[in-house]
């Protein structure tokens, strides 16, 4: 336990949250969680399953009607068959289903090839689970996109899996199909397992377009598709995510949930059926409201003395760098929380190369950003 700190992100939350408690006016930018209500046939269809009384245990894989619904998404959304009947579990949100990956291939000693920087639950569910992060740096001037000559140096004869996140948590990059091909040559070659993160899949902009790495020509069987309703339907505090695998990997996967969670909340799923079942209108409208967002983030960092920022295609993070002011990422952050009450995270948070960089969540509202801003941009200049 001594190689897993705590959380970066959640030690800037505590102290926003203390400040708050003092009365102080915080601005949220450190939360990577949408600020909208969720929709509300989803919260109808969750209400009416309790008033059904399905409240009892589920089957470890879920409910017919969510396994089902999520098949059926993820043909017609990305092009990938899995049987809904052995090939998806519904866990407790994505995270589960990227410790059930790591709890059940990675061996004691086996090395994960992890972007760096990334999401920091990668890098310290894999320290939990005996096996060892391998960072594969990503960098501003290749657009934050895993470069499978990296991929390809870093490789050993302990490697056994390979993170892929796109859109990606922090720099909202995008990969696009030609990099997935090559990653893919990569994994094939070197018998690698996959683990995709697709949370963020509905959240791009300027044209992006998500591609998942399992629909390339040999990957279905060593793919783990990973995804969830958190981030596209703002149901972070519902926990519900799953994992798709080909049935001989979904058979040890479920092991692991089976012997830790069991399953996910009972009449929750029937909410999350509702969420892929149901109307759209209410992702493309967040969608819509996040690109109105990060245009004004993207201008507000760009006018400011010492600040550079690169264009995030998805999500709804803005990375930019601080390092003309000279100061580590932590020093930043937390002058930021403590001098204008604006709480963002440190690039370090994310990994060694997140060095040098923040990252602000521009899921918070127009208005909050706009001050935020104004307060970050006086702030800096005392710097």
């Amino acid at each position: 336990m001594e190689g897993v700190p705590f959380s970066g992100i959640r030690k800037m939350m505590g102290r926003a949250w203390d400040l708050e408690g003092e009365g102080k006016p915080v601005i949220h930018l450190e939360i990577g969680r949408p600020d909208f209500d969720t929709p509300a046939h989803i919260k109808a269809a969750a209400q009416r399953a309790l008033d059904e009384g399905k409240v009892h245990y589920t089957s470890n894989y879920g409910v017919p009607e969510v396994t089902r619904a999520i098949a059926a998404k993820l043909r017609s959304d990305n092009g990938l068959d899995f049987d809904e009947k052995g090939e998806i579990a519904v866990t407790i949100g994505a995270n589960e289903a990227v410790f059930m990956a790591v709890m059940a291939f990675i061996d004691e000693g086996d090395e994960v090839l992890v972007p760096d920087p990334s999401w920091l639950n990668y890098f310290h569910c894999i320290t939990l689970g005996g096996g060892v992060p391998v960072s594969v740096p990503l960098r501003a001037e290749k657009d934050f996109r895993m470069d499978p000559d990296d991929v390809a140096r870093l490789v050993t004869p302990r490697t056994r899996m390979m993170v892929v996140m796109s859109p990606h948590n922090p720099t909202g990059a995008v990969l696009d199909r030609g990099h997935l091909e090559s990653l893919a040559a990569l994994a094939r070659e070197h018998d690698l397992l996959v683990l995709s993160d697709e949370i963020y899949e509905k959240l791009v902009y300027d044209g992006a377009v998500h591609h998942s790495i399992g629909t390339l020509p040999g990957m279905r069987e060593r793919t783990l598709v990973v995804n969830g309703f958190s981030k596209s339907y703002s149901m972070t505090g519902w926990r519900l995510g799953y994992i798709a695998a080909p049935r001989p990997l979904m058979d040890v996967l479920i092991r692991v949930h089976q012997y830790t969670v069991l399953c996910a909340t009972s009449f929750g799923q029937y909410g999350a059926a509702a969420a892929y079942d149901g109307p759209q209108d209410c992702v493309r409208e967040m969608r819509d409201e996040f690109a109105r967002r990060r245009e004004l983030i993207l201008r507000r960092l760009r006018a400011m003395e010492g600040i550079e920022c690169a264009v995030p295609e998805g999500a709804f993070y803005a990375f930019p760098s601080i390092r003309a002011l000279g100061r580590s990422s932590e020093d930043v952050s937390m002058h930021l929380l403590e001098d204008a009450y604006v709480a963002t995270v440190p690039g370090s948070a994310f990994g060694r190369y997140g060095e040098g960089y923040i990252r602000l969540a521009y899921s918070n509202s127009y208005e909050n950003i706009d001050e935020a801003m104004d307060r970050m941009e006086a702030s800096l200049a005392k710097l």
